[in-house]
């Protein structure tokens, strides 16, 4: 029981801990850095949009990338991946296939 508790404990930081890298603040301003970050959803509850897929891959829209049983296994792969930073800007993990999984998205502003 007391297992379970801890893994609890530690799935819940681990997401807060995701979740405030994903939101946090950059020193650097938009007009500094020539980018625009990209909008993030209001809720990992929900797939982001527009969806690439749905809107003829016009920039920027969200980019979907691959499946995971958990937000922990989605922020691993992405942190030990990333991402190119000359198409995006930014990622996500949000729920995908009705809760069932979580999808990995990238905020897509070129290309």
């Amino acid at each position: 029981m007391m297992k379970h508790v801890l893994r609890s404990a530690v799935a819940v930081l681990t997401a807060i801990s995701a979740f405030t890298a994903v939101v946090g603040v950059g020193t650097a301003s938009a007009a500094q850095t020539g980018q625009v970050r990209a909008a993030l959803p209001a809720s990992t509850r929900v797939s982001p949009g527009p969806d690439c897929a749905n809107n003829g891959n016009t920039d920027p829209c969200w980019e979907y990338q691959t499946w995971f049983w958990t937000f922990d296994n989605c922020n691993n792969y992405f942190n030990e991946h990333g991402y190119d930073p000359s198409r995006y800007d930014n990622h996500i993990c949000a729920v995908f296939t009705n809760g069932a999984t979580v999808g990995l998205w990238l905020h897509k502003y070129n290309g």
